[in-house]
């Protein structure tokens, strides 16, 4: 009788939680709002095998870029909600609604964070003959004459709407699509340029352009020397990230599968230092906190184009 009740016990068991048990239950595709060979989609394939390991299933990148990323993200909110279609996301998810005025998808009730991968600065750039040094000789040059700012759009160009708006100076916006912005900095046909950090880096140790502060929080690595903003703007701090969303609706414990999964696939040695060599830093969150992210930012970036004026396309 007591090996029947046991048995009986566990065959229950298995009947109440095999969603949970054999999740995922298939490949798990990861769809990417960007072409193949940039460094979101090189990202997503640096860590794709080792989270294959980690869920025991294939994982499918799918490249679907366009729209300004809202294809990709609006295919992953139409997809079903059980945890095998995901979407990696930056920055435009929280920042589009504000920027278009055309149907974007609502990254609070249409999807549903997963987890935050990484974190990236921002630099600001300047010509070799531009005199000021430092972002306070800058805006007190702006305080006598217009100070071009270019960006190459998406964050970059955020950062050059706040710098004028933030400070009250004659800091002009040059929006670029592409890598012009650089070239025509590099060609002296603009004053500064706000720019990944990363993307730059060869250039500054080239001496082709000069740093002026990075956007992040803190100083660090590989230029410790180099001002923050907020030393000087007290609250300006501007920084990309990466991360995974989920259509919304997926079960909260297949939400947590994942993210440890991609905790385990970051805090892997190689994973780290394939990412990290591009000064781009690991820090991966949980999906509450990966939550609190997408929506102070974006509060932060809608309050940017309020008060910059800008009128979405």
């Amino acid at each position: 009788m007591k090996k029947f009740t046991i048995a009986l016990l566990a065959a229950s068991f298995a009947a109440a939680v095999p969603a949970q048990a054999t999740f995922p239950s298939k490949p798990v595709t990861l769809v990417i709002p960007f072409s193949a060979g940039g460094p979101a989609d090189i990202i997503a394939r640096t860590i794709a095998p080792r989270l294959q390991q980690e869920l025991g299933q294939p994982i499918v990148i799918d490249n679907r870029g366009g729209g300004n990323g809202n294809i990709a993200h609006a295919m992953v909110a139409r997809a079903p909600a059980d945890g095998h279609t995901l979407v990696y996301v930056a920055a435009g998810i929280v920042t589009n609604p504000s920027l278009f005025s055309g149907p974007m998808v609502d990254p609070f009730k249409e999807l549903a964070p997963v987890a935050q991968l990484t974190t990236q600065s921002y630099v600001l750039l300047a010509h070799p003959s531009f005199k000021p040094r430092t972002l306070a000789e800058l805006l007190a040059e702006a305080g006598r004459r217009p100070v071009t700012c270019a960006s190459g759009g998406a964050l970059p160009s955020f950062g050059c709407d706040w710098l004028r708006s933030i400070s009250g100076k004659d800091v002009v916006h040059v929006r670029y699509k592409g890598t012009q912005a650089l070239t025509d900095l590099m060609g002296g046909h603009v004053d500064t340029m706000i720019d990944l950090f990363n993307t730059a880096l060869p250039q500054i140790r080239s001496g082709a352009v000069r740093p002026i502060a990075l956007t992040r929080g803190e100083r660090g690595q590989p230029l410790p020397d180099l001002e923050v903003f907020s030393e000087t703007l007290p609250g300006f701090v501007l920084e990309g990230w990466h991360g995974i969303m989920a259509p919304a609706g997926t079960p909260p414990e297949r939400i947590e599968r994942l993210n440890a999964a991609f905790a385990r696939a970051l805090a892997d040695a190689d994973v780290r230092s394939r990412i990290s060599e591009s000064y781009i830093d690991v820090t991966p969150k949980s999906a509450a906190e990966f939550g609190k992210v997408l929506r102070q930012d974006f509060d932060k970036y809608a309050r940017i184009v309020r008060d910059a004026g800008i009128k979405p396309q």
